[in-house]
């Protein structure tokens, strides 16, 4: 059980991963519901947690040649856990990721919204094999950025399907800001440089091809997407809490991991506002 620990740590730290699934789920359920639904909202938690850890599985073996040659440290590099393993841990995660998604539908009074959730699974599937298409995409980031990212456009669809929201532009205008927020949070993820063993600078992340433009993309992210959450109750809070972060990372925009930070603590804060407001 000490390789699986390792592994966890170094690729899906469990604390960090629960506190980013915690929030999703929160933002889908407050720009759904005009209810504090606890039960919807831990059960999405739940099924993105699984989510996430299932897509990191399948990213080791779609990434593996990539990454055997730029970054041998990491742990199926290493040899720290199986192929098995990782299979396994995949389709535990699968499971709990589906039943969440029925629970959910349970819960919401709406279990037929659970068959919604197929479109996810479906399109995650055609990521796994990238579109059937990985040398198209290797050769065009931007293309595969947006393409792996438009997954997001599903999740406030299914949570409005659990919760039969009534569709306005209001809520669309949420919506595009949990998509918008969720493509913040993926290029900080990868705000930063990484070097292969010989000490050359590896294009796969957004600091390295997009350069200073990766740091006004969330900026400007995280001014319209605070915006559009503004928008329908006229929440002051929502535009003070995004004119503060875009300052702040503004005035630390030189500081690659105070700059991941701040958009963090934003998409945290601004996903509970949404939830308890």
């Amino acid at each position: 059980m000490s390789n699986i620990r390792t592994y966890f740590s170094e690729r899906f730290p469990l604390a960090i991963t629960s506190v980013h699934s915690l929030a999703t789920a929160s933002f889908l359920v407050g720009i759904s519901s005009n209810t504090q639904n606890w039960q919807v909202m831990l059960c999405i938690a739940v099924g993105f947690f699984f989510f996430m850890l299932r897509m990191r599985v399948t990213d080791e073996f779609k990434d593996s040649s990539h990454d055997n040659s730029n970054y041998p440290d990491r742990p199926v590099q290493r040899g720290i856990i199986s192929r098995n393993q990782l299979i396994s841990i995949g389709i535990i995660s699968l499971l709990l990721e589906i039943t969440s998604a029925v629970l959910a539908g349970m819960f919401s009074n709406n279990l037929a919204a659970a068959w919604f959730y197929l479109a996810i699974l479906g399109y995650s599937a055609l990521t796994r094999f990238e579109f059937f298409a990985p040398k198209f995409l290797d050769r065009h980031f931007n293309i595969y950025f947006l393409s792996h990212q438009a997954i997001f456009l599903l999740y406030p669809l299914w949570s409005f399907n659990l919760f039969q929201t009534e569709i306005s532009l209001i809520n669309l205008g949420q919506a595009t800001s949990f998509v918008l927020f969720m493509a913040s949070m993926e290029i900080m993820r990868k705000y930063e440089i990484r070097r292969n063993p010989s000490g050359e600078i590896v294009l796969d992340t957004y600091l390295a091809v997009w350069k200073t433009w990766a740091f006004w993309i969330m900026l400007g992210i995280t001014a319209l997407g605070s915006a559009l959450l503004y928008l329908p109750a006229q929440q002051p809070i929502f535009v003070i809490i995004g004119l503060l972060s875009c300052l702040l990372m503004i005035l630390i925009r030189k500081q690659n991991e105070a700059v991941r930070l701040v958009v963090a603590i934003t998409f945290l804060v601004l996903s509970g506002l949404c939830f308890w407001l």
